[in-house]
């Protein structure tokens, strides 16, 4: 099913709001911001730090972790479609698929279009991961309390 505007329950009885935006995917809770979009990311939020790690000893895949100082908490009124259970949808070029894990907590998959710089992205309460090709070079830039990870 393809939405524009999304609400998943999440662990803190909030909600985590995805929507569609004319570059990507945004994703938002009460104190963070998450843009996906084919080649950078974009965090608004306090974050500990960003690291990576490579999955193979051949180095050919690698995952960036990006260790939030708080956890994600959700906002308290959901907007679009409401999901409180398991599900897998479409926004715009993205697909999403989220997780409740109970009494863990939730966490999303981002799935990004064809021909983007990583494969994947999960959010889970205290961390992010984007998962990618080992080649790809990550760089950090910092606009106003925007970082911006590009990948190439």
């Amino acid at each position: 099913m393809a939405v524009r505007i999304a609400s998943f329950k999440w662990h803190d009885s909030g909600y985590a709001i995805a929507s569609s935006t004319e570059y990507g995917l945004l994703v938002v809770f009460d104190n963070l911001r998450v843009e996906f979009s084919q080649r950078e990311i974009s965090l608004e939020g306090v974050y500990e730090g960003m690291r990576e790690h490579q999955l193979d000893s051949r180095g050919s895949r690698k995952v960036l972790y990006i260790d939030l100082a708080f956890p994600a908490k959700g906002v308290k009124e959901p907007r679009g479609v409401v999901y409180m259970k398991s599900a897998e949808i479409s926004m715009g070029a993205f697909g999403i698929v989220y997780s409740p894990l109970e009494p863990i907590g939730s966490y999303l998959t981002i799935y990004p279009p064809p021909g983007s710089l990583y494969d994947n992205a999960t959010i889970s309460p205290d961390k992010i991961a984007v998962f990618m090709l080992g080649r790809r070079q990550v760089y950090f830039m910092e606009e106003d309390s925007v970082k911006k990870i590009i990948l190439v």
